[in-house]
């Protein structure tokens, strides 16, 4: 489904059927953290949800009070892949940066580029994508800004081909979107996390 016009009207159903919502299930967060104690998981990439977006901010605080690791993605600007900073609080103790808004983390310790965030040293074992939706070969509909395709995508800055456990987050309703399949620069999401379970897509 190439036509960006296709791609801009699923975003806009998309996004209207969230702005309708009295507020997102929390049992996104739930599934997320069964996830998370499922395996042994040192560190993880998340995300801070925007207002919307399914919040995984419960599952995060509670990995974090373990003593676990969590990464969140850092824009610097338009067109340039995301970097990384290590939450150093609560999810709550975040503030909205930048001209979208996004709780990010302080870079007082340095932010991570992507390879630094993948390498051996760093040691991710778990990565959380956040989407719109997902057809039903995991091509992964974002906002539009291309940002974790240039990161992660498989012409991206750091592909996520071989590495950390990757899971995309979204709705249960945005799962298996019809004819939205990944173009060859798209991260490619194996699977998704709902507040319905783990929902694993088709890689035929």
């Amino acid at each position: 489904m190439e036509p960006r016009s296709s791609k801009a009207q699923l975003r806009s159903r998309i996004r209207s059927a969230r702005a309708s919502r009295r507020r997102a299930p929390v049992g996104v967060a739930a599934s997320a953290w069964d996830v998370i104690r499922a395996k042994p998981v040192r560190s993880l990439l998340g995300y801070a949800a925007l207002p919307g977006e399914p919040n995984l901010d419960p599952a995060l605080d509670r990995f974090l009070a373990t003593g676990g690791i969590v990464y969140l993605p850092v824009v610097t600007k338009v067109g340039a892949p995301l970097l990384f900073g290590r939450v150093t609080g609560s999810m709550a103790s975040l503030e909205s940066q930048g001209r979208w808004g996004i709780r990010e983390p302080q870079d007082s310790g340095g932010l991570l580029t992507p390879a630094q965030l993948l390498s051996s040293e760093v040691g991710l074992d778990l990565v959380f994508v956040p989407a719109l939706g997902f057809g039903t070969d995991g091509a992964r509909l974002g906002n539009g800004g291309g940002f974790y395709d240039r990161t992660f995508g498989p012409l991206g800055a750091a592909p996520l081909a071989k590495g950390p456990r990757v899971l995309g987050v979204c709705f249960p309703e945005e799962l298996e979107l019809p004819g939205l399949v990944a173009e060859d620069w798209d991260l490619r999401i194996p699977a998704a996390v709902t507040e319905l379970g783990l929902h694993t897509f088709d890689d035929s």
